[in-house]
């Protein structure tokens, strides 16, 4: 990590995009959707989940997993 500082930034990204997939992927087929998803290719982040998930990278579907999680506390 402190020989490649650039690498990094890349966590936070990653862990969102992975979120976001793993919300995707709760009522599909995982093996059909990991072909499909795989067979996008080398293409821009954006472009990629577009065309995987349906949308953009986004903290939307954190920010909606918060609101869940915060309906089942109580005070």
């Amino acid at each position: 990590m402190i020989d490649s500082i650039l690498y990094l930034p890349d966590y936070p990204l990653g862990h969102i995009i992975g979120f976001q997939i793993g919300q995707y992927l709760e009522d599909k087929n995982l093996g059909e959707e990991m072909e499909r998803m795989c067979k996008l290719g080398n293409i821009i982040p954006q472009l990629w989940m577009q065309n995987a998930v349906g949308t953009k990278v986004s903290t939307k579907s954190l920010l909606d997993a918060v609101d869940e999680a915060l309906k089942h506390i109580t005070n």
